[in-house]
């Protein structure tokens, strides 16, 4: 994650420095690296930092300042945020740019799995109270600020001290949430889902995690560990997940009750934390009975497998597509679907569903998205799934971050979303929980946005809309790890130097991230800036955005950005007609420009603004003085003085007056003569 060979030290606050050249790869959680770290304040405590991943957004940031450690049962970071970090080498130059960052004490004691991932095995004496008590504790106060861990497993476990004892549970914070977690350890529709996909989850997810964690220890060994993924999967839908990690194995009865009601597939079935203490204490439930699916009359062989219930033929279908496309238009399918349930109404749920995927999207995805509507229908609370797209609906937001590079994954995500396979996903629920009903009313703005062509809109949009903390992905700012609007207008200024010259601040990334992030609707701004063959307006639209922003977070030591802005703005101030009007706006923008004042360059260059105006008018009466001016003389030079037949009427218009000027004089004189003698 860090360039190699960078050997200067990064500083968090004042108090602590990480290392890039150091790792520490020992400490590794996830998708996060871990660094070597120093405490200026107490040297003597030993700490080392876990570098976030730069492209996805991170729950942690927000929560890890709020509180301190849960006891002394959870890693808690002493301190957290973005630091700099260098991302790459061109040359001989480092690059830079932002990461965040999680600074952790180093564990006194060693790691549970020791080496080879050698599990050890703990008796139900040493389960109950090194594991399982400082486990319910942890979950407790988990509980209780809403963070579910999401990371619980054997490799991430430590000893309090030394090689034995009490444990304690590792980083929960620096890496997405199950995105590390193996099938085993993962409930059935979690472990289905794409790994970066799997959603925030709630405790039901930690208190299964525990009780197979829990179950490896008592074993001393992964009891799914020579299984793919897919026959996990398959084996707890057919079977149950107790069964599965557990049924062939001797267990006391007291631990065959617990690990049955941890392990309920049946979320509303599954133990509680409240449960979970009432057993710590003594207390006993009626047995847990699995939860399986309904059976077939007959089995369907799919893939070579035989298939004796709908959600396994779900996942099936999900991981095998193009072998699915040709099932549903066998005959087999449609009588295994129709006669094996005793399902009168089964011939009308197909015809609906055939239906509704010619209803929403083009001609030609009409069987990809039949396919992904029988899996939603079949599988109950199993993830979206479409072509390669597996995902919860919770982790849907981290899927386009993190897939959003590869184009054939966004494509697919938009078809799916198009296709309104997220809304029949809800359809398809019993019971929702709290976070998928928030996630309901985010995707009606989605639908408003994802087809809209202009920048602020499009699948941009939608990837800011899905997941709030995702970072500003525009290739201006990428590195820089923008997730709040208040480091938008700093980042763009911090980058510059390393983008081609005449860079524009704006693309539609930034302009999503803006539309998205703002607290109030951005529509007007947003369709300014759809004006891209109009180069004045796209130029002022980009500097009315930038103002907006600045007026909202008071920024303006932005030298480099004010800079690039007033070289951006050049063709605005060229459309100005008047000379010295020209001049005296140019000399202003630069004034602003150093003072990065975008403010004052809108009200100098705003179309609708008094000097435009100004402009504009005195523009209008030099055209038309001109238009007077070139019609006398056309007049001229078409010889309107020396026209013959015009000399002529004006000659005879002079002889007419001259001889009326001389009778006039004639009958005078003769007047005064009369008069004399």
């Amino acid at each position: 994650m860090a360039a190699p060979g960078v050997m200067e030290a990064v500083e968090l606050g004042d108090r602590y420095e990480i290392v890039p050249s150091k790792r520490l790869s020992a400490f590794d959680s996830g998708m996060a690296e871990a660094y070597a770290a120093t405490d200026r304040v107490d040297s003597s405590r030993k700490v080392f930092a876990l570098i976030a991943p730069g492209h996805l957004a991170n729950r942690g940031l927000g929560i890890a300042p709020t509180r301190n450690a849960a006891g002394n049962y959870l890693m808690w970071p002493v301190a957290s945020g973005i630091v700099d970090w260098p991302v790459g080498v061109e040359g001989s130059e480092v690059l830079w740019g932002r990461r965040p960052v999680f600074i952790y004490g180093i564990p006194a004691g060693e790691k549970v799995v020791g080496a080879n991932n050698q599990l050890p095995t703990l008796n139900e004496s040493q389960l109950l109270k090194n594991y399982l008590q400082p486990a319910v504790q942890m979950l407790r106060d988990l509980v209780l600020i809403g963070l579910p861990h999401r990371a619980i497993r054997p490799q991430n476990l430590y000893y309090q001290s030394g090689n034995g004892g009490d444990i304690m549970f590792g980083d929960c914070l620096a890496s997405p949430p199950g995105s590390h977690q193996s099938a085993a350890l993962e409930t059935i529709d979690a472990a289905m889902a794409d790994p970066i996909g799997r959603g925030g989850g709630s405790a039901a997810e930690d208190i299964y995690a525990m009780g197979v964690t829990g179950l490896m220890l008592y074993l001393g060994r992964d009891p799914v560990a020579n299984f793919t993924d897919e026959q996990i999967i398959n084996a707890k839908i057919n079977s149950g997940s107790f069964s599965t990690l557990a049924g062939g194995e001797k267990l006391a009865p007291s631990l065959a009750e617990f690990f049955r009601g941890v392990l309920c597939d049946k979320v509303s079935d599954r133990w509680t934390i409240k449960q979970l203490e009432g057993w710590m204490t003594g207390a006993h439930f009626n047995p847990t009975l699995p939860s399986v699916p309904q059976r077939a009359s007959r089995p369907l062989k799919f893939c070579g497998v035989d298939y004796l219930n709908k959600p396994a033929l779900a996942h099936g279908m999900s991981r095998h597509w193009n072998e699915a496309i040709a099932l549903l238009t066998s005959s087999d399918f449609d009588n295994w679907y129709k006669r094996g349930f005793g399902d009168e109404k089964a011939p009308d749920k197909m015809m609906r569903i055939h239906g509704l995927a010619a209803a929403y999207g083009p001609q030609s995805g009409i069987r990809d998205r039949a396919v992904s509507r029988f899996i939603i229908h079949m599988g109950g609370h199993l993830p979206l799934c479409y072509k390669e797209i597996r995902t919860s609906l919770t982790g849907l937001g981290a899927m386009l971050s993190h897939y959003y590079e590869r184009k054939e994954k966004v494509q697919q995500i938009a078809e799916a979303m198009r296709a309104r396979l997220p809304h029949n996903w809800f359809e398809e629920q019993p019971n929702l929980r709290p976070e998928e009903m928030q996630l309901r009313r985010s995707l009606e703005t989605v639908d408003k946005v994802i087809d809209r062509q202009g920048p602020g809109y499009g699948i941009e949009r939608v990837l800011y809309e899905l997941d709030r903390g995702t970072p500003c992905k525009s290739p201006l700012v990428a590195d820089y790890y923008v997730v709040e609007m208040a480091d938008l207008l700093p980042a763009m200024d911090a980058a510059i130097p390393g983008a081609p010259h005449g860079t524009l601040p704006m693309d539609r990334h930034i302009a999503a991230f803006i539309a998205t992030n703002m607290k109030r609707l951005m529509d007007n701004e947003m369709i300014a800036l759809a004006n891209r063959n109009d180069e004045i307006l796209y130029r002022t639209a980009i500097l009315r955005l930038l103002a907006i922003v600045q007026r909202v977070h008071q920024q303006y030591s932005l030298p480099r950005l004010g800079q690039v802005v007033a070289e951006m703005l050049e063709p605005v101030i060229a459309a100005f007609h008047n000379t010295g009007m020209r001049d005296h706006i140019r000399s202003e923008i630069d004034k602003h420009a150093k003072e990065c004042r975008f403010d004052e360059m809108l009200l100098l260059l705003d179309g609708e603004g008094s000097l435009k105006k100004a402009d504009n008018d005195g523009f209008a009466a030099a055209i038309q003085e001109y238009a007077n001016l070139e019609r006398g003389r056309l007049w001229l030079t078409g010889g309107g003085l020396t026209d013959t037949a015009r000399v002529r009427g004006i000659a005879h218009k002079v002889a007419a007056t001259t001889s009326a000027l001389a009778c006039s004089a004639s009958l005078a004189a003769y007047g005064v003569f009369t008069m004399l003698f």
